[in-house]
């Protein structure tokens, strides 16, 4: 199965997905790949992306290595092809990924019919996201440019099958947690 979360920056994907992924077994992250310089202040930067050089990203790009690419502030990012099919081939696993909301829609398409797929929109109120965002280091005009992001795509979340405000990490988990059990994972 491959669980797929989106939603407004700050509103708590990657702490969710480390929570989930540190529940059970054959539960994996799936990496991007990225022309951004690693975080020193994120621990698990490394589990999450594949960090390149833009030639390395222009020469795997021409090459073909990657479904689908993006770019978020100066920088681009990556689904790629090799994580994709090790999730259609290894079903009986649990797949997580964080990825935009058109993102989301290329590859519930593309993986239509090869695997399971759950997407979940994770929000969170514009106070508390402001809130969230300035307590993690971000400028209040940073801030406010996150959240003006988030108004596009709040357009998508009907199109996930789950929708959560992420006020309570514990409840968020719960429903997911209810849903991977429904879906026999």
């Amino acid at each position: 199965m491959f669980v797929i979360l989106s939603g407004v920056s700050g509103s708590g994907k990657n702490t969710v997905i480390s929570n989930l992924l540190s529940e059970g077994e054959n539960r994996f992250l799936i990496k991007s790949a990225t022309t951004r310089a690693r975080r020193v202040d994120v621990k698990n930067d490394a589990d999450i992306y594949d960090f390149l050089s833009d030639a390395e990203f222009d020469a795997r790009e021409k090459n073909g290595d990657f479904f689908e690419v993006n770019e978020y502030r100066g920088f681009r990012y990556a689904t790629q092809n090799h994580e994709l099919k090790r999730i259609i081939d290894n079903p009986e696993n649990i797949y997580f990924k964080d990825i935009d909301v058109l993102g989301t829609q290329k590859l519930v398409k593309y993986l239509k019919g090869k695997v399971k797929v759950l997407t979940i929109f994770l929000d969170v109120p514009d106070d508390a996201l402001f809130d969230r965002l300035v307590k993690r280091g971000e400028t209040e005009e940073r801030a406010r440019y996150r959240i003006e992001r988030g108004l596009m795509e709040r357009e998508y979340k009907k199109k996930y099958d789950l929708a959560i405000d992420n006020l309570d990490l514990e409840k968020t988990l719960s429903i997911i947690r209810d849903r991977l059990k429904k879906e026999g994972f």
